[in-house]
């Protein structure tokens, strides 16, 4: 049986964990943010609120893993096929996807502590 041995480049691996911790940053950052706003004041401790936001982070950071290495699992980008010697370089069209979705992150974080949060203090 012929098996096809495929390898990845080192700016791939990089790329993946840096895409991977920013979406954990905005990820938790939101989770928390919303956890603290939706809390009433009175069961606001220190150890609940360290307590919901663990529970959130964990539970969903598995399945977003999941649904993450799925994606990238379909990009070529990066890959060695050891039979072929090749390389897939990366084209405009997703440099492009990838630079909106970063100005999109970054965006709804601003948007969150310049916008949303002092609604939120003239509310409570």
């Amino acid at each position: 049986m012929n098996q096809i041995t495929t390898l990845e480049l080192r700016r791939r691996t990089i790329a993946k964990s840096l895409l991977w911790r920013l979406i954990g940053i905005v990820w938790t950052w939101v989770g928390a943010y919303f956890i603290l706003l939706l809390t009433p004041q009175r069961f606001r401790s220190a150890s609940l609120m360290a307590t919901a936001i663990v529970i959130y982070h964990h539970s969903t950071r598995m399945i977003m893993y999941y649904l993450y290495e799925r994606i990238w699992s379909n990009i070529r980008w990066g890959r060695i096929d050891e039979d072929k010697l090749e390389t897939v370089a990366i084209s405009t069209k997703i440099k492009l996807i990838w630079i909106f979705v970063v100005m999109l992150a970054l965006a709804l974080i601003l948007f969150l502590i310049l916008y949303v949060n002092p609604l939120m203090k003239k509310l409570v």
